[in-house]
Order: C-alpha cells, then structure tokens, then sequence
C-alpha cells in the first residue's frame, strides 16, 4: 500500500500534460506554466524545503546543508552545459530556451520527486493517513511542473517526451523502492543532505533559469497570475502535508 501511494503522486504530473492538452493555445499556456512553475517552485522552498533544512541543521549544524545546497546547484549548472539549445535570446526564447527549461526542470524534479517518495513511503508505514496527506500534497505541487515540462517539450520529438515523462512520473516510486530497500541502513542526516541537494537544484531554476524567461513574457498579466497560483498551490500543498 505505501509503495500504491508513492506511485499515485507520482503520476500526478501527468495531470499537468492533460492540461495542456486541453487548451487551444500552447504559446499563453506555455508562459503560464512557467510562471506557475515559478511560484510554486519559490513557494515550495519557503515553506517546506528551507524550514525542513533549517530543522536538520539543529542537530548537524548549518554548513553541512549549505554545503549539500551548492553541490546541488552547482551540479545542475554542470548538467547544464550538457543540454543543447540553452541561450536565451530574443530569437530563441520561445524555442529552445523552453525546450531546455523543461529539461532542466526533469532533472530537479527526478531527483526530489525520489526524495519525496522516500519520504511519502516512510509517513505511509507509520500512518496511511499521514502519508495520504503528504502525498496530496505532493500531487499538487507536481501539476504545475508536469504543464511546464509538457509545454516546453511540445515542439520536442515524442521519444524525447516519453523518456522525460516516463523518467519523471515513476521517480516517487523509485524513491519508495529506495527506501523499502536501503530504510534499515538510511539516517535522517542522509535524507536531509538529498534535500539540501534538490533545494539547490530547485534554486538554480528560480535565479537562472524561470526569472529570466518570465522577465520577458509579455503580457505581464499573464505571470502575475501564474506566480500568483503557483504560489497558493503549494502553499496549500504544504499546508496539508
């Protein structure tokens, strides 16, 4: 039952593909997803990663976490040079700078959607209740990254679409076999330095990544709404787990 609720929020950034699909213009869809995925993405850290970090570094102190966070940010900026088609320009910046948000995106979200599922199965031994909740929670806040990922990708080839969705969708569950299979040699200190680390990624999406292209997403009203529900949905994602 706890590896079923793992892979349930998983696949709940599929939902954010469905989405997209619905709608009949990709372009707005795109910038909104985007600047959901901004809002989400800022609120996330505020209210559920930096307080989790700053509770792990009451027994560990606080350079360890900080040291994870850079490794982590500095991990994707490696894995950045890697991924073609990258410069934001006025020509590109619908193209293929989307193209590589989105890929970037699937790389932050496979490793802290492994995190979670860690954690998501751990709630659901203890608690099915408590890992029902976290694992809403963790639906939530995933539709808003699966319509970015989908609407960055849209020009992509399928098998390129397929790979990423497929990598994304069952990477909560891989993070519950993880912990079904390594839970009696796992220390909290461990899950916390993954965290630090995802927390990192996650930051080098906000800065360099989201910020710039919502800078130049026109019209503004657009991301304004988007930050805005992104915001409020992981807010209240956070809220109930």
């Amino acid at each position: 039952m706890a590896l079923l609720i793992t892979f349930i929020a998983g696949i709940s950034i599929l939902a954010g593909a469905v989405i997209i699909k619905l709608f009949k213009n990709p372009e707005t869809i795109e910038h909104l997803s985007i600047a959901l995925a901004l809002g989400s993405l800022f609120s996330l850290m505020a209210f559920d990663l930096v307080p989790e970090i700053l509770e792990s570094s009451h027994e560990m102190g606080l350079l360890i976490p900080i040291v994870f966070t850079a490794i982590g940010f500095v991990l994707l900026k490696l894995l950045d040079l890697f991924v073609p088609d990258h410069e934001d320009t006025d020509e590109n910046h619908d193209t293929e700078n989307a193209a590589h948000i989105g890929l970037i995106s699937a790389l932050a979200v496979i490793l802290h959607n492994i995190v979670e599922g860690m954690t998501v199965y751990s709630l659901s031994l203890s608690s099915f209740e408590k890992g029902a909740i976290f694992a809403l929670g963790i639906s939530l806040h995933n539709i808003p990254m699966g319509m970015l990922i989908y609407s960055t990708l849209a020009d992509s080839k399928k098998s390129k679409k397929f790979a990423v969705f497929a990598s994304v969708t069952v990477s909560t569950l891989i993070g519950g076999i993880l912990m079904k299979l390594i839970s009696k040699h796992l220390t909290e200190n461990v899950i916390s330095c993954l965290v630090a680390m995802a927390s990192g990624m996650i930051i080098y999406i906000i800065f360099l990544e989201l910020i710039p292209h919502v800078i130049k997403t026109k019209p503004a009203k657009i991301s304004i709404i988007g930050i805005i529900t992104g915001f409020l949905i992981v807010l209240l994602s956070c809220k109930l787990a």
